[in-house]
């Protein structure tokens, strides 16, 4: 004999260890498994999306099909972790508000969980906005019933009016969420309180709404004049003052056109102001940057700003952060000869500013019927798939002002 005798289990064991060795270092290198998605990439298409994002798409009334501003959006990914038996590892939550084109935009997973046997096990969005039903990418409210009609990019969220006969409990359960959701549902949470103490709770609701339907909209018309842009430029014409026809005039929306009498758009003037909170002026700065054609942070006016171009229009837009203003100016090269002019006209819209925040006082709080609103958690929210280890059953940039 050449050597020792050894057994076949030891000859079995010495060759295994290595090829485990192996296996255990392209574990830790590789990421975490990634889960076919179950919706496709856009809903025109049945090419699979990408569970890890980013994801895009446009939230509107059902009825009117007009979008709906300051809707709150979150995403949600859930972690699993085994070979067999498997289990929850985790979640990852992003969350950001329409814009007032009604437009939403959640960016791509980057923070991958590591470790062996990691996977990424589905993604979730859940749509909420005040006085209309909550909307879940995964299943629908009252019914239970497995949605199928949504999609990574283009994704279009019909939010249904509030009606007769939903209970709020059971819709804060549906909504699950996490904390930017779950901040949102504000009076709802109040309500589900009553509801399940055996009060009614429209009375409370009933004077919360009249309250802010009594808010009036925006108007910036005492943020600029035809006779400030004659100062500035210089021009002698007549102007008809209107609004920009790319959105309604709301509460948080406002525009004007100053078109030059007989003259061609390189004449005109526009402005659009959206006032719109912190997290939505943010969210709208951001839109703007990245879609502007040619923009650039110059950081010149405001707490950000940018300077654009397209053909012969001009363009400079900048956010005021806590205020949650977003300003967007627009002055053809014919009127506005020099770029130094849009900026001037864009500073005296902001030394006016403060002028929209003299608004009437907001509507006293109205007194709960007897009992606090609770933590959310005493409501037991329905689980989302980030927090349970079950499988559930502006517009476009334009070239004129």
């Amino acid at each position: 004999m050449k050597g020792p005798f050894e057994p076949p289990t030891a000859q079995a064991f010495r060759l295994i260890r290595p090829v485990a060795a192996v296996l255990s270092l392209l574990a830790g290198a590789c990421g975490p498994i990634v889960e076919q998605a179950p919706f496709s990439y856009r809903g025109d298409t049945m090419s699979p999306g990408d569970l890890l994002g980013p994801f895009e798409g446009i939230v509107v009334d059902a009825e009117t099909d007009r979008p709906i501003a300051g809707a709150v959006v979150s995403g949600s990914w859930a972690f699993e972790r085994g070979v067999g038996l498997v289990g929850p590892a985790g979640a990852e939550e992003v969350a950001t508000q329409t814009g007032a084109d009604g437009r939403y935009r959640l960016p791509r997973l980057e923070a991958l969980p590591e470790g062996p046997s990691m996977r990424i096990r589905r993604f979730t969005l859940v749509v909420y906005r005040r006085g209309f039903v909550g909307w879940r990418s995964d299943r629908r409210f009252p019914e239970g019933t497995v949605r199928r009609d949504f999609s990574q990019r283009g994704n279009r969220v019909r939010l249904e009016r509030w009606r007769d006969g939903l209970t709020y409990h059971q819709h804060v359960r549906f909504l699950g969420g996490g904390a930017a959701v779950k901040s949102a549902l504000g009076p709802e949470l109040e309500a589900a309180a009553l509801e399940l103490s055996g009060e009614d709770p429209t009375p409370v609701l009933a004077e919360r709404e009249a309250a802010v339907r009594s808010t009036a909209v925006l108007d910036i018309a005492p943020l600029l004049s035809d006779d400030d842009i004659r100062s500035v430029t210089g021009y002698a014409g007549a102007f008809l003052t209107s609004d920009l026809k790319d959105l309604p005039t709301t509460e948080f929306y406002d525009s004007l056109h100053f078109k030059a009498e007989g003259q061609e758009e390189s004449f005109d003037v526009g402005l659009r102001v959206w006032k719109l909170g912190e997290d939505g002026a943010e969210a709208q700065y951001r839109k703007l940057l990245g879609e502007l054609p040619g923009a650039k942070p110059r950081d010149e006016i405001g707490d950000a700003s940018l300077r654009a171009r397209t053909g012969d229009i001009y363009g400079l837009a900048f956010i005021l952060r806590q205020r949650g203003i977003v300003v967007s100016l627009t002055c053809g090269v014919r009127q506005c000869t020099e770029e130094s002019m849009v900026q001037k006209l864009a500073k005296l819209v902001e030394s006016r500013l403060p002028d929209l925040e003299e608004e009437k006082p907001p509507a006293a709080p109205v007194t709960p019927l007897g009992t606090p609103a609770p933590d959310p958690a005493t409501l037991q929210p329905a689980e989302t798939p980030a927090e349970s280890g079950e499988t559930p059953p502006t517009p476009e940039p334009e070239a004129t002002p």
